[in-house]
């Protein structure tokens, strides 16, 4: 019997011996190469300037893009600080901190962060015009360390939904400065490949709009506006839905507001899915691909707003097909 047992003995103590290699082998295959279960989530500074609703929504899409990914990342929300000395302390705090990635809700944080930060990957959701602003070299080349989800909706797709619900149009007008002198440059490309005319006012100020409307008074057959911080007061845009009105020309607002206002309608996105896209070009960057690499984009998701009221006033029949898919009709 005992030399059956110091062979099971032996037999037990090599089974030892070899589970021991196997587990010094595995210890440092994870020691060289590392082991994902470990690894180090990412970190996602949120900053955002103002408050409204629809910015919230855009960062509630941003987050649940994220979740829906599967990928960890810790999010921490900071809000830009009005004074200069408090903007100064931030940034440097930033700098200290240095997250994985910058997210900018809007284009007041998305004008101060991406002027101070150089060296952090930036996305950007829910801001009008990146282009104009100078935030970016162009939406498919955006360069440096800057991209995101635009809030511009494509001037083709503004202008053929004009042509749409105006069958009859053919020269439609504008008002522009010097800020969104690019857009008009685009948008006589495509009103001319739509087989529209776009007859352009250039102006300094709001001051000048009352001159400038008069000007087009009998050339056009509608007008179209477009988001400019030196046109659109409260008070200019108020003498705009009048002049329009008076006229009885169709006016495509900047807002839903407007055409709850008088204008006949406008193009609005959905700042929730915006979000979305910001997120997923987030997940991009995270993943190794650098953010001149990634194209700004445009919304997806576009809803009407339509003013019915206005429609009759100017003697103009919608078509019920378009009635019937508008998100807002205004009576």
């Amino acid at each position: 019997m005992r030399p059956l047992q110091c062979c099971q003995k032996g037999l037990k103590g090599k089974q030892r011996m070899n589970l021991w290699d196997k587990s010094v082998i595995i210890f440092f295959i994870l020691f060289l190469f590392g082991s994902t279960s470990s690894a180090e989530p990412k970190t996602v500074a949120v900053v955002t300037g103002e408050e409204f609703v629809s910015y919230e929504r855009a960062l509630k899409g941003f987050k649940q893009a994220v979740t829906e990914s599967g990928q960890d990342l810790r999010l921490f929300e900071y809000k830009v600080p009005n004074d200069p000395n408090g903007l100064k302390d931030f940034i440097q705090k930033l700098h200290s901190f240095r997250p994985d990635l910058i997210l900018t809700v809007g284009s007041k944080s998305t004008e101060l962060i991406s002027k101070e930060i150089k060296n952090i990957p930036i996305v950007f959701s829910s801001v009008l015009n990146p282009e104009v602003s100078g935030f970016i070299a162009s939406k498919e080349s955006p360069g440096s360390n800057l991209t995101g989800a635009s809030l511009d909706i494509p001037i083709k797709i503004q202008l053929e939904k004009f042509k749409l619900l105006v069958p009859r149009i053919r020269r439609i007008g504008v008002l522009y400065t010097s800020q969104t002198k690019k857009l008009i440059e685009v948008a006589k490309i495509c009103a001319d490949s739509l087989n529209l005319v776009l007859v352009s006012s250039l102006i300094d100020s709001e001051k000048e709009i009352p001159f400038a409307l008069e000007k087009l008074r009998g050339k056009i057959e509608g007008l179209w506006a477009v988001a400019d911080e030196n046109i659109f007061t409260p008070q200019s845009t108020q003498f705009i839905l009048l002049f329009t009105l008076r006229n009885s020309l169709p006016l495509m607002g900047i807002n839903p507001g407007m055409v709850e206002n008088g204008a006949l309608f406008t193009l609005a996105c959905d700042y929730k899915d915006v979000g979305r896209q910001s997120g997923i070009l987030a997940l991009k960057i995270l993943s190794g691909i650098a953010p001149s690499q990634i194209p700004v984009s445009v919304p997806r998701i576009i809803y009407l707003y339509l003013n019915q009221k206005t429609a009759k006033q100017i003697e103009l029949k919608l078509s019920p097909d378009l009635v019937k898919v508008a998100k807002e009709v205004y009576q």
